[in-house]
């Protein structure tokens, strides 16, 4: 029997470290990454092309080559195609980053000789069909005219905007006349450009036997080495708003929505793992400061939080809420408070504690499984990094102090140099 009235003890988390991939460099340009982490008979395959809204000349090119992948082949049409998928048990899903495009697709082992050849036909020989264009692009329109009356989206776009740029590579929002200039054979062309074996990453997680591992080498041999490397994008500095201050009104808008933020390190930098620690404590989980203070205690908004986004070469800090327009300004008082409260005291020990513990579990579930595991390698190969990374993270979590958050809290986050962004109805609203 069990004494229920008895606390579990609370073991220390041991070390852990990622699993690395097998690695292949194949004679038609692309490279392969196995990693067998699995006990169920599936695999998940992600093709990686170095095809992301970075190196597209006009908007939403990028994803409209994505997107139009799925939509006929060769020998398929789209019904075809996504029929095929289902009896087999397949699923497909279609992303896109700035720097990347993403094709995945999780497969039963047993079937997975008909999934390849699927894919190879699909990804490297689709037709981009006219009519699925058009369907696409009305689709899109729709959306875009919903989310245009959404005070989230608003304040989203203009962050954006603030922080890199309204002509930056992040900074820039499509718009519903971008859509109607769209141009198919242009988006054709940047398929052929950059939808090819020497710019293509693939990754398999799961179960790889020594049958499925040949059968996957095989698959991946036989495909036709075509295209060219590409060079890199062309990366411009940020040129971050000279008013700090943004307001947004809405006349019929019954919430407003704040974003305030600032632009931050990359992931490559010293202190980026550190100002994740900080982060979490500040605002980074349900426990984090911001929620106890402004949705439990204040009452102003059912949620809130912050997180810190990165790409390759920069990234920024972002807080972002929902309130009531009567709150708006009292909610961002308060964020302020927060802000100066982390920077001038030390965060006690058994805070720090408990949010060392959370980020300890939150990073050893994201390593639960292979399927799982294919997001951080993805994500070491996509920003250049070493496994190294992930294993110091955990070093870095257990030993960082309070003295050394204090440290970066006033290095990073002074008041002056956040920007505040509302969407909402303006009668209670500062708008200098």
């Amino acid at each position: 029997m069990i004494d229920r009235t008895i606390q579990p003890k609370i073991n220390e988390f041991e070390d852990f470290k990622m699993a690395r991939a097998k690695t292949y460099a194949l004679d038609n340009g692309m490279e392969l990454y196995f990693l067998n982490q699995g006990e169920e008979d599936v695999v998940r395959i992600d093709w990686m092309f170095r095809a992301g809204s970075c190196y597209q000349k006009k908007k939403l090119t990028a994803h409209f080559a994505n997107s139009l992948v799925k939509e006929g082949c060769r020998t398929m049409n789209s019904a075809e195609i996504a029929e095929k998928l289902d009896f087999y048990g397949s699923w497909l899903q279609l992303t896109n980053s700035h720097q990347y495009a993403y094709i995945t697709i999780y497969s039963l082992n047993r079937h997975l000789s008909t999934i390849l050849d699927l894919a190879e036909e699909m990804i490297f020989h689709a037709t981009l069909p006219e009519k699925e264009f058009n369907t696409l692009k009305d689709i899109l329109r729709n959306k875009l005219e919903i989310d245009q009356t959404k005070v989230s989206y608003l304040s989203s776009i203009q962050f954006k905007e603030s922080i890199y740029g309204k002509n930056h590579l992040y900074g820039q929002n499509a718009t519903i006349e971008d859509i109607d200039m769209l141009n198919l054979e242009e988006i054709r062309q940047f398929y052929q450009k950059h939808y090819n074996t020497r710019n293509c990453k693939v990754f398999v997680t799961g179960k790889i036997t020594q049958e499925v591992e040949k059968m996957l080498l095989d698959a991946f041999n036989k495909i036709e080495a075509a295209g060219e490397t590409l060079s890199d994008y062309d990366f411009q500095e940020p040129q971050p708003a000279a008013e700090k201050r943004t307001f947004i009104d809405k006349a019929d808008a019954v919430q407003s929505s704040v974003i305030i933020g600032k632009p931050l390190v990359n992931r490559k930098h010293p202190d980026h793992m550190k100002l994740n620690i900080l982060n979490t404590v500040f605002g980074g989980y349900f426990g984090s400061r911001l929620m106890t203070n402004i949705r439990e205690e204040k009452g102003y908004t059912y949620g809130i939080g912050s997180s810190i986004v990165t790409y390759p070469e920069c990234g920024h800090f972002r807080i972002s809420s929902q309130t009531g327009n009567e709150f708006t300004e009292l909610l961002i008082q308060e964020v302020f408070n927060e802000i100066e409260k982390i920077r001038t005291e030390l965060i006690p020990e058994d805070e720090l504690e408990m949010v060392k513990m959370y980020l300890l579990g939150e990073h050893l579930r994201t390593m639960d499984g292979g399927l799982n595991l294919a997001d951080l390698l993805i994500s070491l190969v996509g920003h250049k990094q070493s496994y190294d990374y992930y294993d110091q993270m955990v070093d870095t979590i257990k030993n960082t102090t309070s003295e050394e958050l204090l440290a970066l809290a006033k290095k990073y986050f002074d008041p002056a140099t956040f920007y505040v962004v509302v969407a909402g109805k303006g009668n209670s609203v500062k708008k200098n």
